[in-house]
């Protein structure tokens, strides 16, 4: 290299130079991270530029920054200085660094203030605009360097020292290179994080993957959570939830998503030079037919894979809702030569099977790199609506793979006897109050004469019968009923009311009373997890500790029926079935966790607990009044509802798992709940 070569030193005195003088003009860097920890032993180069005729020849300077991050050169002239880094080295360790909570890289830094109250300059960077040239990551097909760590107007310009910045040091805070990653736990038991994440996720799914798209599922998991400035956000019919995440090294960020439409025509992707590839796809025309309207998309990254279908978005997956007629699980290839059943006992819902098997056929290769997938990555599916019903069946194709299913408002989709084949599958079933579809397809028998005598129509017919409560008590006996697996996740809006006897008082001889009861104002709904409740009972068995309150088994089964739905009134609402209607509860039952976790310095997140409180205080003070199965039912509620705090333990366990919760918190907002 040309010029002189300096051996990095921390004082001016002690600079070694070739010519064994003193230089007249000195600079110095320190290399810190977003902790302010130093960054040690990195290559760096320093080349000296005239404004008018460039880059001075034999000033260029090179050495490796000390155990504290510094960097200092002694020179002859006082002309502009640009800083270098080497790209693959930086990129490799500052993969390994942790970013700050607070992601405002001006305002929320916690270097600036220590360097400038010093008197240094300070300097805030990313990857590309320390770099020289680009460093040699390992790109995806189609994927360019990300602009977040590589700005287009700023990259491979390095740092640049001017003339009346010499003789000083210059604190450069690099940002990591890190991306976003869902924070999501493959367990048994219930955690919040999964609820809020795979319900981002399975929302995500109503989108189109156009790029173009700024809502687009591509746009989030690649452009989104490549974007270090702000937290990924979702966005649906006006609204805009933060998604809870960590940051991970840039080489485990999410692989391109891939999107799949029975609806659309495709044509087969060929390799090129791939003769056989070439014969496969001429010989599997029919699968880029359009087929129907199903859609789902899986992403993954360095040890997860997320698949999410979509729920009922047309008219054509209205007509699969409707058409439910129980069919044995047979899915056969295209020549029905070859059929392969899904559960050796039970049937399942038909509109549902047929959408699902539609991607099955037409979608062969991406199912079955899919699958290849995970057979060493962690398994998560979700879905809302339908796309929870071909979630459930989907998880039962891939149950070999232990995967954790999250569902959203989801049909029954499969018979009594086919849930019972089910029953090693982790999956917890969120219902919204009075959220309608849960409570279809009827808990009955719907293979039965009505399908005799009306053929392909029966299936509408016995949707509308079935909803009547007669027919559907009728239809129970008749043998293997519609029923729901899983573990329910409810929001109850619980509410109380006084009764009191008023008697007629007419003299001498008072006449007959009648028992009176009003509603009292306030109601609460609450976010009730039942499965935390048994868990909670078998640790206290083991440690011979007495549940707190009366909470029983018998309890739990007649408020939450196993293969049903709690009790949720009558008053039917549709709007309660959109996810808009689900997520405000999550979002905010998470940001009042971690309150209640000490996270945060002052209490802020108080809107659905406030909501609680006040029903608590009601019930306290009209406890005589309110009839006993009333109060009684309420206190369980209660009691599971405190009991949600331990779902959010296995993200505080997780390695700056409280920064994650911290900066959660930061950025939310409470949304307002429809009590």
């Amino acid at each position: 290299m040309a010029g002189s070569s300096l051996v990095t030193s921390v004082t001016h005195t002690e600079a070694k130079v070739t010519a064994g003088k003193q230089k007249p003009y000195w600079v110095e860097f320190q290399l810190v991270d977003e902790q302010n920890e130093p960054v040690a032993n990195m290559p760096w180069t320093m080349e000296s530029a005239h404004p008018v005729s460039g880059p001075v020849e034999g000033f260029t300077y090179s050495g490796q920054s000390d155990a504290d991050g510094l960097i200092r050169v002694d020179m002859p002239h006082g002309l502009e200085l640009r800083l270098t880094l080497d790209g693959n080295q930086l990129a490799t360790e500052m993969e390994k660094r942790a970013l700050r909570v607070s992601r405002d890289a001006e305002n929320d830094s916690v270097v600036r203030p220590g360097a400038e109250e010093k008197g240094y300059i300070w300097h805030y960077a990313v990857l590309g605009e320390l770099c020289h040239q680009k460093p040699d990551l390992q790109l995806r097909e189609g994927e360019e360097l990300p602009l977040f760590h590589f700005p287009n107007s700023s990259s491979f310009q390095g740092v640049k020292v001017r003339t009346n910045e010499l003789e000083k040091r210059h604190v450069i805070e690099i940002c990591p290179f890190r991306a976003w990653e869902l924070v999501l736990h493959h367990q048994k038991e219930y955690s919040i994080a999964n609820g809020i994440n795979l319900g981002a996720a399975a929302t995500l799914a109503y989108a189109d993957d156009s790029t173009l798209d700024t809502l687009s599922i591509t746009r989030f998991f690649i452009n989104q959570c490549q974007d270090l400035s702000r937290l990924p956000q979702l966005y649906k019919d006006g609204s805009a939830w933060n998604t809870l995440v960590q940051d991970v090294p840039f080489s485990e960020r999410y692989y391109p998503p891939v999107f799949m439409d029975t609806s659309r025509e495709t044509s087969p992707k060929v390799a090129k030079n791939n003769s056989q590839a070439t014969a496969q796809a001429e010989g599997n025309t029919a699968a880029t037919k359009a087929d129907g309207d199903t859609q789902l998309y899986y992403v993954y990254n360095a040890n997860k894979v997320i698949v999410a279908w979509r729920g009922t978005a047309s008219l054509f997956d209205v007509g699969t809702d409707l058409a439910f007629r129980p069919v044995n699980s047979q899915l056969c290839d295209i020549d029905k030569t070859q059929c392969t059943s899904l559960l050796p006992a039970g049937k399942v819902h038909t509109g549902f099977w047929s959408g699902y098997s539609r991607v099955e056929k037409k979608f062969k290769n991406e199912i079955k790199i899919l699958r290849a997938l995970v057979e060493n990555k962690e398994l998560f599916i979700c879905g809302h609506s339908l796309g929870g019903a071909l979630a459930l069946i989907h998880a039962a194709k891939l149950k070999g793979y232990i995967p954790l299913l999250y569902t959203y408002g989801m049909p029954r989709t499969f018979t009594r006897d086919a849930v019972m084949q089910l029953s090693e599958i982790t999956h917890f079933r969120h219902i919204n109050d009075n959220d309608p579809i849960p409570a279809v397809p009827a808990e009955a028998n719907l293979d039965n004469e009505l399908y005799k005598l009306w053929g392909w129509f029966g299936g509408t017919l016995g949707f509308f019968w079935s909803l009547g409560e007669l027919l559907a008590y009728q239809l129970k006996s008749w043998g293997d009923c519609f029923w729901h697996h899983g573990n329910t996740v409810a929001f109850l809006t619980a509410s109380q009311s006084r009764e009191w006897n008023e008697c007629k008082r007419d003299l001498p001889t008072p006449a007959g009373c009648i028992t009176i009861r009003n509603p009292l104002p306030l109601k609460a709904k609450l976010y009730l997890v039942p499965a935390l409740a048994e868990q909670e009972m078998q640790q206290a068995g083991q440690k011979q500790k007495e549940f707190k309150a009366s909470l029983t088994q018998s309890d739990l089964k007649d408020f939450f029926p196993k293969g049903s739905n709690p009790d949720r009134g009558v008053n039917v609402n549709i709007f309660e079935h959109f996810m808009t209607s689900y997520m405000p509860y999550m979002y905010n039952k998470v940001l009042e966790l971690i309150d209640n976790a000490g996270i945060v310095e002052k209490r802020t997140f108080t809107e659905h607990m406030y909501n609680v409180d006040l029903f608590r205080e009601q019930m306290t003070e009209n406890k005589n009044d309110i009839p006993s199965d009333e109060l009684s039912r309420n206190e369980i509620f209660l009691n599971i509802e405190g009991l949600l705090g331990v779902s959010l333990t296995p993200t505080l366990s997780m390695p700056y798992g409280n920064d994650t919760l911290l900066r959660f918190a930061q950025y939310g907002e409470e949304v307002m709940e429809n009590v």
